[in-house]
């Protein structure tokens, strides 16, 4: 170990034993891993013990709490704390700061030497895979334990209000609203549109429509605004969830595209539709995930291509392997996609399921409390929004009669920036999409000399 490291990490237990006001600037940037000397490592173990349990860190203290630890170095942790205590004068913060500064860079240099070296072993390698080593590549960005400690910005109140300046022109120059639109008129009003580093829950029972809601949103920022998004569907593969935006783009019906028989005027709209789909900065990923695997894409695609939004269908497939059981393996799922919305500076769209506690109750209006298995996703959401229709408890007959059945509502139940309100959209079943109560269709593109192909034919095959 260099004198110069070995001196940082003197200077850091020496201010933090004298001078117990700068701890908490302290324990924000260093970690006991960071030391290397394994005596001062089992002092500064002692005192980030004393931090956590949140008892005073002095002399004292800290000698009493090394004298619990089992390990080889205790005594010779015991004589250095004595010795580092009078080693030095703590002169300033400055001081204190270079060698924080220092010994955080060393650590730094390390990982990136053993990443370095273990790159170099598998390019020579005879068994070269270079798959392989942009997966190790992606793991270090995704999973680099100093990566919190190097993206944390200091901010002056001025730089801070100059920020929320520019966030107010922008609402007053886009009516209200600074954030990426949904499309969805009234939701976008009292949301401002998704803000940066915002998890957005949006949860409901099976086939209430969570998925044409996510589709909605994306019709409307990525197709029509070209914003580019990231959609990561654990539930259907590429080709289903294409036909799907398709028909909620086009407003054709889906089993019509399934089935692929189009009418004369829906083979103008499809083609239209996919025409604007190619062009669009739309990305569509499906497969069984981890919460790992989630991160390694949306970083990739963070950093190679930029990225404006994420949306992820749905949170509870997700898995989080090495948690104890499912309500915690739930729990870090949110907690790390909320990180990940802080880290990138993008609102992250995560689609849940509810309960079936909400079956059982004579009001089926969703609580907070229907959120499935996990107490920690409502925690870590910035905005948690329900998707409730009275034509989902409807019989067949009774949807058909009623005109009520195509009401819906987006009830937000939590919203950490503004207000909560229950937000009344129409819910077209024959799409199926979901639409503002005052939509009128879109351009119908119809050639009145046309009769409907009913012998359209795909020679054969299906497109979907």
């Amino acid at each position: 170990m260099n004198n110069v490291k070995l001196h940082s990490e003197q200077i850091i237990i020496n201010a933090l034993v004298t001078e117990p006001s700068c701890i908490h600037d302290v324990m924000s940037k260093v970690t006991t891993d960071m030391f290397d000397d394994p005596v001062n490592k089992v002092i500064f173990s002692a005192i980030t013990s004393l931090y956590i349990s949140q008892n005073p860190v002095n002399l004292v203290t800290a000698y009493s709490q090394i004298k619990k630890q089992d390990t080889m170095y205790r005594d010779k942790a015991k004589e250095e704390l004595t010795r580092l205590h009078s080693l030095f004068t703590y002169l300033d913060k400055q001081e204190l700061g270079s060698c924080m500064q220092h010994l955080v860079a060393e650590n730094i240099r390390h990982e990136h030497i053993d990443l370095g070296k273990k790159i170099s072993t598998l390019s020579e390698s005879e068994s070269y895979d270079p798959k392989e080593i942009i997966d190790v590549i992606q793991h270090h960005i995704v999973n680099n334990k100093f990566k919190s400690i190097l993206n944390k910005k200091e901010q002056d109140n001025k730089q801070l209000i100059e920020e929320l300046n520019e966030r107010m022109r922008s609402a007053s120059e886009h009516e209200g609203i600074n954030g990426i639109r949904t499309g969805y008129n009234r939701l976008d009003y009292v949301t401002s549109g998704m803000q940066p580093t915002n998890l957005i829950i949006v949860a409901a029972r099976p086939a209430m429509g969570k998925t044409q809601f996510a589709l909605g949103i994306m019709k409307n920022a990525s197709i029509r605004n070209n914003k580019k998004g990231l959609f990561i569907s654990c539930e259907m593969d590429e080709v289903q969830v294409m036909k799907r935006i398709v028909s909620v783009d086009s407003g054709i019906p889906g089993y019509h595209i399934k089935r692929g028989v189009l009418m004369r005027n829906e083979l103008l709209k499809y083609d239209k539709s996919c025409e604007r789909i190619a062009e669009s900065n739309l990305k569509i990923i499906a497969g069984a995930f981890t919460i790992s695997d989630v991160l390694s894409l949306v970083y990739k695609m963070k950093y190679a291509e930029g990225l404006d939004y994420v949306v992820i269908d749905y949170i509870q497939k997700i898995t989080s392997p090495g948690t104890q059981n499912r309500t915690n393996e739930v729990g870090d799922v949110s907690r790390k996609l909320k990180d990940m919305a802080n880290e990138l500076k993008i609102p992250v769209v995560a689609l849940a399921q509810l309960s079936r506690a909400v079956e059982l109750r004579t009001d089926k209006k969703p609580m907070l409390s229907d959120l499935r298995e996990s107490g920690d996703i409502e925690q870590d959401a910035d905005i948690v929004m329900f998707l409730y229709r009275s034509g989902y408890y409807m019989d067949i007959a009774e949807r058909a009669n009623n005109p009520l059945a195509d009401d819906g509502y987006v009830i937000i139940a939590k919203h950490r920036d503004g207000e909560l309100e229950d937000i009344h959209l129409k819910f077209d079943s024959n799409i199926p999409a979901w639409k503002n109560p005052n939509d009128k269709d879109e351009e119908e593109y119809v050639q009145s000399s046309l009769k409907p192909n009913k012998d359209f034919d795909w020679s054969g095959s299906q497109p979907f």
